[in-house]
């Protein structure tokens, strides 16, 4: 720690009172809270470079502000605030997280990590706030418990992942279907964002998931069989990376809140469905390299092995996908007025028409004509569901945007389709 580094942390503006704060934010989940900055210690940072010792971060910090004295017990005292945090690269973040990562790797399960902190843990307070969503005015009118017309299973969905509290009613009309289906698939495939993956295009585990409604069941032999198809094309390395970051299902909400649902309108049914949780690594690489996921083998290999082993089987596909993520929040210079909101709206019903012919191709043109200027955190999962899933023609089913901060001038957008089965 003589020479402090900051761990790689999501960073944004926030206004307390009229006073600016730079909020940290650790996507992992490894630390757990959100620590608010005040410009001087966000000025601090920028000098812990992992290069610089304290008494050089001090001079250093002297001589760009002159004016604001910074004596080696403030900074001894930040960095020691930071590191209790576990913000900073050091050892006590080190043993911390190898310490969980150990304990995650030890368990036959997923625990429900978000239970108690973004929705309720209790079993009867979590289906209250579910039941909830289904009512009108935002909610698609039915209750859970009531059949819809048809009966049948749809062939695949698309969800949002936001939290619950700001995107609930959008869940409720993609899980709608669900609610009123008599059959139930075999297998659910689950693609959702992993906010924390750059270079792997899939993360596998073999782990159940937890909910507080009960376990979904993970397909392991299914997994093992994925694993040894893609070894047989690309060799032992390649089956081995798909489980290189699998401590990232740990703390990432994208899969968990899809789980929490179908256990939720499943029940004690859901015994009988396995599910094959799948993290769907950054797109952006190919985005700047002006290609597209066609030409990746690593994603076409894996896509192709998936759609063999589940030919024949009855599957529900489901993509837990975000759409936009525009505004000051996540870098934009300027809040978002209603121009920008009307306009944002527009081109997310422009891009959606894509998925909603059920065009993997063209759902990622789309995108990236623009260099994915919107920052849609969705764009991998939903389309490695068309590809997988080809589900044919989709039906828009709700559309929002949810404030990302309190002033309004961030949003995140979201959505829900349907896709019918046959």
């Amino acid at each position: 720690m003589e020479r402090p580094r900051l761990r790689p942390l999501e960073a944004y503006p926030i206004d307390v009172n009229g006073q600016k704060l730079l909020v940290l934010r650790d996507p992992s989940g490894v630390a757990p809270r959100e620590v608010p900055l005040r410009p001087e210690a966000v000025a601090i940072l920028q000098l812990c470079d992992g290069e610089s010792t304290r008494d050089e971060i001090c001079a250093e910090f002297k001589r760009r502000y002159p004016r604001i004295p910074l004596e080696r017990g403030q900074l001894d005292q930040l960095l020691g605030d930071l590191d209790d945090r576990l913000l900073l690269d050091s050892d006590k973040f080190r043993q911390h997280s190898a310490q969980l990562f150990a304990d995650f790797a030890r368990s036959p399960v997923r625990p429900a990590h978000l239970a108690g902190k973004s929705y309720p843990a209790e079993p009867d307070k979590l289906a209250a706030m579910l039941d909830g969503f289904f009512a009108p005015p935002n909610g698609p009118g039915k209750e859970p418990a009531q059949k819809s017309a048809s009966g049948k299973l749809p062939r695949a969905l698309i969800a949002p992942h936001i939290d619950f509290n700001r995107g609930g009613a959008a869940y409720a009309w993609a899980y709608q279907a669900l609610a009123g289906a008599e059959e139930l698939p075999e297998l659910v495939v689950v693609f959702g964002t992993d906010h924390n993956g750059a270079d792997a295009p899939f993360t596998l585990t073999r782990k159940h998931y937890e909910t507080p409604f009960g376990t979904m069941s993970t397909d392991a032999e299914l997994v093992d069989a994925l694993v040894k198809a893609i070894e047989e094309r690309q060799g032992e390395k390649a089956g081995a990376e798909l489980f290189y970051d699998e401590h990232h299902h740990r703390g990432e909400h994208s899969i968990e809140f899809q789980m929490v649902w179908l256990r939720y309108l499943w029940r004690e049914r859901a015994d009988a469905v396995r599910v094959l949780p799948i993290l769907c690594g950054s797109l952006h690489a190919l985005i700047e390299g002006k290609n597209e996921p066609s030409h990746d083998l690593r994603i076409t290999t894996f896509l192709d092995a998936l759609k063999r082993l589940t030919a024949g089987k009855r599957v529900l596909w489901i993509a837990g996908a975000d759409l936009a993520h525009v505004g000051p929040r996540f870098g934009d210079e300027q809040p978002l007025d209603a121009d920008d909101r009307g306009s944002l709206e527009r081109r997310d019903q422009a891009t959606l028409q894509a998925a909603a012919r059920g065009d993997a191709r063209e759902w990622f043109a789309e995108i990236a004509r623009e260099r994915d200027v919107r920052r849609v955190c969705g764009l991998p999962p939903i389309h490695h569901l068309l590809a997988a899933a080809e589900p044919g023609a989709g039906e828009l089913r709700a559309y929002g945007q949810c404030p990302a901060d309190e002033a309004g001038g961030s949003l995140v957008s979201i959505a829900s389709m349907i896709f019918p089965g046959s």
